[in-house]
């Protein structure tokens, strides 16, 4: 009986949390607008999300909340009894997998909900759980942390890697990766889903 309580608030923080997040960044946007001057704004905008406390605030919540979220609905599903060999086949799944992109075990979230029949309810429970914990990485391209550690260091990475002589493929390259950054850093909704 506790374990349905303790599935609740792992469900229930799961679903606040894109709540909170897109609350606390509209708040700061807000902010912004009103103590900026219009010059200011144009410089700002070039710079990406205003740093200030409450959007790393924000951020913190967000990723302890996703965090909490995570562990109680895996402490629900190992102890939900029955579970040990689709847990273990899976366990070993995820191994041989584990040095997939995360793109590719997006493309395996869909197939596995497009597919006509799954398996059981608990293959899908938990191919959901792993879904959810591949998306850790993403708050590396959320605003505050993109702005002040991921761009500058994948920035450096870059201009290495453009230094190396491959005939103007590597500097390609590097370009294309930040500017998916970029992409991805303006549309992280859009990988949430």
């Amino acid at each position: 009986n506790k374990l349905v309580y303790v599935y609740a608030v792992g469900e229930i923080l799961h679903i606040l949390r894109p709540l909170y997040w897109s609350r606390a960044e509209c708040g700061e946007w807000q902010q912004r607008r009103r103590t900026l001057l219009p010059q200011q704004q144009q410089q700002q905008q070039r710079g990406g999300m205003y740093n200030s406390w409450s959007i790393w605030k924000a951020w913190w919540v967000s990723l302890l909340m996703d965090l909490i979220s995570d562990k109680l609905l895996r402490l629900t599903n190992n102890s939900g009894g029955g579970g040990d060999a689709v847990m273990n086949n899976h366990r070993q799944g995820s191994s041989v997998r584990g040095g997939s992109s995360f793109m590719e075990r997006q493309q395996e979230h869909y197939q596995s909900y497009s597919s006509s029949s799954p398996s059981s309810a608990e293959e899908a429970n938990l191919a959901e759980l792993e879904w959810r914990r591949s998306r850790h990485g993403l708050y590396l391209l959320r605003s505050p942390m993109y702005d002040v550690v991921t761009r500058p260091v994948a920035s450096f990475i870059a201009r290495v890697v453009s230094m190396v002589p491959s005939m103007g493929l590597g500097r390609w390259a590097a370009e294309y990766v930040l500017d998916m950054m970029s992409y991805w850093n303006d549309n992280h909704f859009m990988l949430e889903t």
